[in-house]
């Protein structure tokens, strides 16, 4: 039997539930509404505080025999594996869908990352038959590593280490500001599991997922304030950080794109201002699944939108803005709402040479009301067709 320090166990897996407790129930909700990255967050809270409950029965029944002490022992070791390469997933879901607010993209990812889980779900099966690839507990019901619990530490890793790939693809796109640090989670995660790891009966694993967690909340609630709520897009102070930078470095190619929702008071005064809410958030999720890799969007201010795409290549920014109409027009052949969408866009190239963030916006917005002009002249021309008939 292995010589343990229960009450260390039951001390350190009691402050991570101290922890996740205190978290849950200091987290804003919106019971109307909550963003995908709210439903991965809480689910890790629920799988850590579970995890360290386990774990602390774990500890207490190793080396008790009693009634279904092995069948038990079993269950709850197997939980705090799957638990963890749980936990693993939902985090690169999480920084997925923070970094690109994307739901689409994060259901695409989903289906390759769930694989390694899947994969740490199975040998969990199969260990169930007492092959001991994982652990195996004896007839005195003591618990023993097995000679494949490495493989549950690399998908760990594997998780960890894809989360910093997303975010270091994000920050050389030169328009993500560098202030969502996987880090954060990631370090603590790694040091708590090679040190449970390397030294049996020290159980950090679970304790440091709830630091790392706490840690990330502190972290995102500070990002949240460049976020446009109704939106859910970037807002206009988080474009000011980002152009204050591209600005320094006259080097970085940008262009923007102007857009501006037609018609958008009529949606207010026929429909009300809870469906103007409501145009607010179906806009968001259109402009997020037109732009690429290298763009972001932006609520710049009521009605009026802008995406910036690092790109040097005039063409990308007509793809982006061709990809737009084609989504707002999939959009309004669905009739999920009883209004329709368009738009007047522009676009402007970032003048490298004089830096002048004002012209840059400037000659955004000349082109997109030109846009709308034509839009009006359109309008009115139909409604004199109509008359005519």
């Amino acid at each position: 039997m292995h010589a343990v320090n229960f009450p260390e166990i039951l001390i350190v897996n009691g402050i991570g539930i101290f922890l996740m407790v205190f978290l849950r129930l200091t987290r804003i909700e919106n019971i109307e509404k909550r963003y995908v990255d709210d439903k991965y967050f809480d689910t890790m809270i629920w799988l850590t505080i579970a995890g360290c409950t386990a774990e602390v029965f774990a500890f207490l029944i190793d080396g008790k025999i009693f009634m279904g002490c092995r069948v038990l022992s079993y269950l709850l070791n197997s939980f705090c594996f799957i638990g963890t390469c749980c936990v693993g997933f939902l985090w690169c879901l999480f920084v997925e869908f923070r970094v690109h607010h994307d739901v689409e993209r994060s259901r695409k990812r989903a289906k390759i990352l769930v694989i390694p889980f899947l994969v740490d779900i199975v040998m969990n099966l199969v260990n169930y038959t007492g092959c001991g690839i994982l652990f195996s507990i004896s007839e005195e019901n003591v618990y023993q590593r097995g000679y494949l619990v490495v493989v549950t530490y690399l998908i760990l890793f594997f998780y960890f280490g894809y989360s910093l790939c997303i975010v270091d693809r994000s920050k050389k796109s030169g328009l993500h500001i560098q202030f969502f640090t996987v880090n954060y989670f990631v370090i603590p995660c790694i040091l708590g599991t090679v040190v449970q790891g390397v030294c049996y009966g020290i159980t950090l694993g679970w304790t440091t997922v709830a630091i790392a967690m706490l840690c990330v909340h502190v972290q995102t609630q500070s990002m949240n304030a460049f976020v446009d709520s109704l939106s859910g897009l970037y807002n206009r102070r988080y474009m000011d950080c980002v152009l204050s930078r591209i600005k320094r470095n006259s080097k970085a190619p940008l262009y923007g794109i102007m857009i501006d929702v037609n018609d958008f008071k009529k949606i207010n005064d026929d429909y009300g201002h809870s469906k103007g809410d409501d145009a607010i958030h179906n806009i968001g999720r259109i402009l997020y699944a037109s732009i690429p890799d290298n763009g972001i969007a932006i609520r710049y201010a009521g009605d009026e939108f802008i995406i910036l795409l690092r790109t040097d290549d005039a063409e990308v920014v007509r793809s982006t803005m061709r990809c737009v109409e084609k989504n707002t027009e999939e959009f309004n052949r669905a009739k999920k709402e009883p209004y329709s969408l368009s738009f007047a866009m522009g676009y402007s190239r970032f003048e490298q040479s004089t830096g002048n963030v004002e012209q840059f916006l400037s000659s955004m917005d000349m082109e997109m009301y030109l846009s709308k002009r034509k839009h009006y002249e359109q309008a009115g021309s139909d409604r004199r067709q109509g008359n005519k008939e």
